[in-house]
Protein backbone atom coordinates (compact mmCIF):
# COMPACT_ATOMS: atom_id res chain seq x y z
CA UNK A 1 0.00 0.00 0.00
CA UNK A 2 1.11 3.32 -0.91
CA UNK A 3 2.30 5.57 1.92
CA UNK A 4 0.80 9.49 2.04
CA UNK A 5 3.25 12.18 1.65
CA UNK A 6 1.52 14.92 0.67
CA UNK A 7 1.49 17.70 3.98
CA UNK A 8 -0.40 20.04 2.29
CA UNK A 9 -4.71 20.85 1.98
CA UNK A 10 -6.48 19.18 -0.26
CA UNK A 11 -9.59 20.52 -2.35
CA UNK A 12 -11.83 18.12 -3.91
CA UNK A 13 -13.14 19.40 -7.15
CA UNK A 14 -16.70 18.76 -7.92
CA UNK A 15 -17.95 18.82 -10.43
CA UNK A 16 -15.03 18.03 -12.82
CA UNK A 17 -13.68 21.23 -14.40
CA UNK A 18 -16.08 21.99 -17.83
CA UNK A 19 -12.80 22.10 -20.07
CA UNK A 20 -11.31 19.02 -21.25
CA UNK A 21 -8.95 17.56 -18.73
CA UNK A 22 -6.09 15.05 -20.15
CA UNK A 23 -2.73 12.72 -19.17
CA UNK A 24 -0.50 12.37 -21.64
CA UNK A 25 1.92 9.34 -20.66
CA UNK A 26 4.24 8.62 -23.44
CA UNK A 27 2.33 7.70 -26.15
CA UNK A 28 -0.86 7.93 -24.10
CA UNK A 29 -3.32 10.40 -24.18
CA UNK A 30 -5.99 9.46 -21.45
CA UNK A 31 -9.25 11.20 -20.66
CA UNK A 32 -9.65 12.18 -17.06
CA UNK A 33 -13.04 10.50 -15.70
CA UNK A 34 -12.66 12.19 -12.05
CA UNK A 35 -10.85 14.43 -10.19
CA UNK A 36 -10.80 12.68 -6.48
CA UNK A 37 -8.90 16.07 -5.12
CA UNK A 38 -5.82 18.24 -5.73
CA UNK A 39 -2.94 19.86 -3.64
CA UNK A 40 -0.50 22.20 -4.70
CA UNK A 41 2.00 19.50 -4.86
CA UNK A 42 0.19 16.48 -6.07
CA UNK A 43 -3.33 15.21 -7.72
CA UNK A 44 -5.41 11.54 -7.80
CA UNK A 45 -7.09 11.29 -10.48
CA UNK A 46 -9.14 8.69 -12.17
CA UNK A 47 -8.01 8.13 -15.64
CA UNK A 48 -9.62 5.83 -18.76
CA UNK A 49 -6.27 3.55 -18.78
CA UNK A 50 -3.51 2.35 -16.66
CA UNK A 51 -0.77 4.01 -16.00
CA UNK A 52 2.76 2.94 -14.77
CA UNK A 53 3.95 4.31 -11.53
CA UNK A 54 7.07 5.95 -12.21
CA UNK A 55 6.16 7.83 -15.45
CA UNK A 56 6.82 11.15 -16.11
CA UNK A 57 3.25 12.65 -17.41
CA UNK A 58 1.91 16.03 -18.67
CA UNK A 59 -1.30 16.79 -17.01
CA UNK A 60 -3.39 18.98 -19.66
CA UNK A 61 -6.47 21.36 -19.04
CA UNK A 62 -8.01 23.35 -21.67
CA UNK A 63 -11.09 25.51 -22.16
CA UNK A 64 -11.88 28.52 -24.91
CA UNK A 65 -9.41 30.64 -22.69
CA UNK A 66 -6.92 28.78 -20.84
CA UNK A 67 -4.53 25.77 -22.23
CA UNK A 68 -2.59 25.01 -18.95
CA UNK A 69 0.33 22.41 -18.63
CA UNK A 70 1.73 20.52 -15.37
CA UNK A 71 4.37 18.35 -15.16
CA UNK A 72 4.18 15.22 -12.71
CA UNK A 73 5.42 11.64 -11.89
CA UNK A 74 2.71 9.10 -11.45
CA UNK A 75 3.84 8.02 -7.36
CA UNK A 76 1.05 5.47 -7.20
CA UNK A 77 -1.85 3.61 -8.83
CA UNK A 78 -5.39 1.79 -8.01
CA UNK A 79 -3.57 -1.13 -9.47
CA UNK A 80 -0.47 -1.15 -6.95
CA UNK A 81 -3.35 -0.78 -3.76
CA UNK A 82 -5.52 -3.33 -4.52
CA UNK A 83 -4.35 -5.78 -7.13
CA UNK A 84 -7.52 -7.69 -6.86
CA UNK A 85 -9.76 -4.94 -7.92
CA UNK A 86 -7.92 -4.10 -10.72
CA UNK A 87 -8.05 -7.30 -12.33
CA UNK A 88 -11.77 -6.65 -11.94
CA UNK A 89 -11.76 -3.51 -14.43
CA UNK A 90 -9.36 -2.79 -16.86
CA UNK A 91 -10.90 0.28 -18.03
CA UNK A 92 -10.19 2.66 -14.76
CA UNK A 93 -7.05 3.30 -13.20
CA UNK A 94 -6.72 6.20 -9.96
CA UNK A 95 -3.49 7.35 -10.06
CA UNK A 96 -1.18 9.50 -7.57
CA UNK A 97 0.44 12.41 -9.03
CA UNK A 98 3.11 14.34 -7.45
CA UNK A 99 3.68 17.72 -9.37
CA UNK A 100 7.43 18.77 -10.44
CA UNK A 101 6.76 22.13 -8.55
CA UNK A 102 4.67 24.78 -6.80
CA UNK A 103 2.02 24.87 -10.03
CA UNK A 104 -0.52 27.20 -11.48
CA UNK A 105 -2.58 24.54 -9.76
CA UNK A 106 -2.84 26.85 -6.75
CA UNK A 107 -5.01 29.25 -8.83
CA UNK A 108 -7.70 26.79 -8.86
CA UNK A 109 -7.90 25.64 -5.55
Amino acid sequence: MHTEHRRERRSVVSPKPKGVLQVLAGEKCLDVTAVMDASPMGMRLQVDDRIGIGENILVRYMDKQVDMKLNGTVVWNSVSADPAAADADHSACIIGISLAGPSLLQAFL
